[in-house]
């Protein structure tokens, strides 16, 4: 009897430990994210980090920059074969692939935006700061980089440089203040605005083209931000940082529709798939967690996490491709990985093959005529 009682009990500890490992066990198991590939990019492992890894526009391939060995590798998708890497003198925080993909950019802690070409390596600029910087970001279309700095004291007040470069003249467009320091950019699809988070418990979007004020968004409570995102259709924008909470506003009213929390721990990362049905969030702690855009603006009770797979290490970023097929993310334990998504509709393979098909038929039809 005893037996059969240790044998039911080991059963269910394992079961648990399935469900922690791959998520949650249910009629929807379509959803999930499926490892492919992990390479070390930070040579000193568990002593370093990968704090930025980012997918070409084309999806082709992968950068990365770490904290410890200062390294930026580039990386090919399809089997993760490195092909070619440069070095900072200091850690580099945030890496970036120009619209065209034709360059890659870092931003590094001595003072500079460091600007390669994707195909050698080869550093074709340098673009000095006046202090150590965290965030960085390329927009979608236009030849614009935009670059988030820590926050220094002037004058005995706290200042959170932002900076706007227009990368065809090199020329510095407008310099912004974020009253702290700035941890994250980034642009809207359309590159219309773009947002900075900041540690001063402020989300704030701009203009681009001018640097002009639109909104800041603020949480219920003081709050450092990590990161901030706004959703495929600019319509919200999600962001988090210590202690979990993650936060999600309409963008347009600035109300904030929903706050949640599943880890109690930083999240350092967050994504929206590209079609938007999904946020993922990533940081202190070995899960990568999905949650249903549908279920966080229904305001129903707590969030439910849709799936979470355990991923080995902590997080310091995560990017999809843009399609939304594979997701990348950057390691604590100093390696890089690569996944591929899968969402939960079911007709997608159908759905492709149709339109497929429906192209073959008219370039056939194009040239009979």
């Amino acid at each position: 009897m005893k037996k059969i009682h240790r044998f039911f009990i080991l059963l269910f500890l394992n079961s648990l430990y399935i469900t922690a490992q791959v998520g949650p066990i249910t009629g929807e198991a379509q959803l999930r994210l499926s490892p492919i590939w992990t390479r070390v990019a930070d040579v000193f492992g568990e002593a370093g980090s990968v704090e930025s890894a980012e997918f070409s526009r084309d999806g082709k391939y992968i950068v990365t920059g770490t904290k410890f060995d200062n390294s930026l590798i580039m990386w090919r998708t399809s089997d993760g074969a490195e092909l070619w890497r440069a070095y900072a003198a200091e850690e580099i925080e945030r890496v970036a692939f120009s619209p065209d993909d034709k360059f890659v950019a870092s931003i590094s802690e001595d003072y500079l935006i460091t600007i390669y070409e994707s195909k050698t390596g080869k550093e074709v600029r340098r673009i000095e700061l006046e202090t150590a910087a965290d965030g960085l970001a390329y927009a979608n279309k236009k030849n614009i980089l935009i670059s988030g700095q820590e926050k220094i004291k002037k004058d005995g007040k706290i200042i959170g440089y932002i900076r706007a470069y227009n990368m065809d003249t090199g020329e510095l467009m407008y310099k912004l203040d974020q009253g702290e320091t700035v941890n994250e950019i980034q642009f809207s699809t359309d590159d219309k605005y773009f947002l900075s988070a900041g540690m001063n418990s402020e989300i704030r979007i701009w203009e681009t083209e001018t640097g002009k004020p639109v909104k800041t968004l603020k949480p219920d409570r003081e709050f450092g931000f990590v990161c901030g995102f706004f959703s495929p259709d600019t319509k919200y924008v999600v962001a988090s940082g210590f202690e979990g909470d993650i936060f999600l506003w309409d963008l347009e009213t600035g109300k904030l529709l929903r706050k949640w929390n599943t880890s109690g721990r930083k999240v350092e990362t967050l994504a929206f798939t590209p079609d938007g049905n999904y946020i993922l969030s990533a940081g202190n702690d070995p899960y990568i967690r999905i949650y249903r855009t549908s279920q966080i603006l229904d305001q129903i009770g707590k969030v439910p996490i849709a799936y979470a797979v355990h991923a080995n290490d902590q997080a310091e970023y995560i990017d999809f491709n843009a399609d939304g097929s594979f997701l990348t993310s950057a390691h604590q334990d100093g390696t890089v990985r690569l996944w591929a998504f899968m969402g939960e509709e079911q007709g997608l393979n159908a759905r492709r093959h149709k339109e497929v098909k429906k192209g073959q038929s008219d370039a056939k039809r194009k040239k009979v005529k």
